[in-house]
């Protein structure tokens, strides 16, 4: 008897320790056992890491995991497709959180609310919705009042710098004796300015002691026609005062303001490396990590790979902050939000790995991998905060943040927007001229109605 008592208690200090661990789970965690569930999402650090941790998933549940992921434009291509022609090819989407107005007024995607409510469904282990920050999951995923998604990786622009440069002394002396005051990391766009004209020098020349072999360029831009360029732009307008809309929903994007900021984002041209008009947050991040730009605006979830030493030059050298400040504080809040599509073959599966993705456990891996998680509880873990250079800083962007417009229009307008930038970049037309076509280009589109999301 007594026997099978110490049995039974080795029983449940088993059982709880896996709980602790969540390899387990009670209730009905497995009554979806040898589903498959299909899910695609970018090819991100996260994304790799979360692959490798799906054993832990269908050991958890029994729910077989098959993850497709790719480049953002042909994960976004493949999608659109998949939503558009209702195929249920996928039962869960981590697509960019400006397509949420779009997917949820087309009726794509499934509200959350359904699934999130079902107590039966509420079976894993270290979910808590209430951990999720609340500005984070509303603008990734509430549409009219309504969630539609949950995050799947946040993002945030900040500043970049060279910390070793910054610290120099002959470079301190140097830069105090041409303009007049102590160097530093830029506070505004003025001493960004002149910071970019300072250190652009070319191979020959010397950088804090060293002869340089190469040209070497005060800051770098993301100047492509693509998406990158339209995401690193909008910091400068919403610096300078501007932005796509104002507060009542108004078309504001020829503001003077606006033009101001694309005056001078242009003008960033002469202390970048040539071929800017090439450059998305891939080849800024290659940049850096070759040791050849100073300082840029750039997305925090770039960083973990400038502080690996098998792959970064100035590993241990980055310093990061805030971006400068015009007439107030911008950055740019980037999100994936994890979606399920209404044609989904298995949504109530979607939901637990949805759930099970989102859990502190998963998500402070994922962070320790160059992640960027949406829990309170793990931006606050003091392990994170310790190792990671960038963490405080992006806690920091986060508290200051803005987005895209979420509005189903906001693809074409993107698109358009990337046009008219690049345009102004190759000089083709001034940039007064490319934001007064654009303005023109928004009112057609949006046939003179406020957007959804002020309504």
């Amino acid at each position: 008897m007594k026997k099978n008592m110490v049995i039974s208690a080795l029983a449940v200090l088993v059982l709880s320790l896996a709980f602790s661990t969540g390899s387990v789970t009670a209730g009905d965690s497995t009554r979806f056992a040898g589903t498959t569930i299909k899910i695609i999402a970018e090819t991100q650090n996260p994304t790799l890491a979360l692959e490798k941790l799906l054993p832990e998933f269908e050991k958890l549940t029994g729910i077989k995991v098959q993850l497709t992921h790719g480049p953002i434009d042909s994960v976004v291509q493949k999608e659109l497709l998949a939503l558009q022609s209702g195929t249920g090819e996928f039962d869960v989407i981590s697509a960019p959180y400006q397509f949420l107005g779009s997917f949820a007024e087309n009726g794509y995607v499934l509200p959350l609310e359904p699934l999130m409510n079902d107590p039966k469904l509420s079976v894993i282990p270290g979910f808590d919705k209430n951990d999720i920050i609340k500005g984070m999951w509303d603008a990734s995923g509430l549409w009219k009042g309504t969630y539609y998604g949950i995050p799947s990786n946040t993002c945030i622009m900040m500043f970049f710098y060279r910390k070793d440069l910054f610290e120099n002394r002959e470079e301190r002396a140097d830069f105090k004796k041409k303009y007049g005051y102590d160097l530093q990391v830029p506070q505004t766009w003025k001493q960004h300015r002149d910071v970019a004209e300072f250190f652009t020098r070319k191979r020959g020349q010397v950088l804090a002691g060293q002869r340089l072999t190469h040209d070497f360029y005060g800051t770098t831009i993301a100047a492509k026609r693509h998406d990158a360029m339209t995401c690193e732009w909008l910091n400068y307008a919403w610096s300078f005062g501007g932005g796509i809309f104002d507060a009542k929903g108004n078309l504001i994007i020829n503001d003077p303001k606006n033009v101001a900021a694309l005056e001078y984002f242009v003008e960033l041209k002469k202390f970048s490396p040539p071929g800017v008009t090439n450059n998305t947050w891939d080849e800024v991040t290659t940049q850096f990590q070759q040791g050849i730009v100073a300082m840029a605006v750039h997305w925090n979830d770039c960083a973990p790979s400038l502080e690996d030493p098998t792959a970064s030059k100035v590993c241990g050298k980055m310093g990061y902050g805030a971006i400068p400040v015009g007439e107030r504080p911008a950055a740019h809040f980037g999100a994936w939000t994890y979606f399920i599509p209404k044609t989904s073959k298995n949504p109530e599966a979607a939901w637990l790995f949805l759930q099970w993705a989102n859990t502190r456990a998963v998500q402070k891996r994922l962070a320790l991998t160059g992640g960027f998680p949406c829990l309170k509880s793990v931006y606050g873990d003091p392990e994170l905060v310790q190792k990671l250079p960038y963490w405080e800083a992006s806690l920091e962007a986060y508290k200051i943040s803005s987005t895209r417009p979420r509005i189903p229009e906001w693809n074409e307008m993107n698109n358009e927007m990337m046009l008219e930038l690049s345009r102004a970049i190759s000089g083709e037309q001034t940039p007064k001229q490319a934001l007064d076509a654009l303005q023109e280009k928004y009112q057609r589109l949006l046939k003179g109605q406020l957007p959804l999301s002020y309504q």
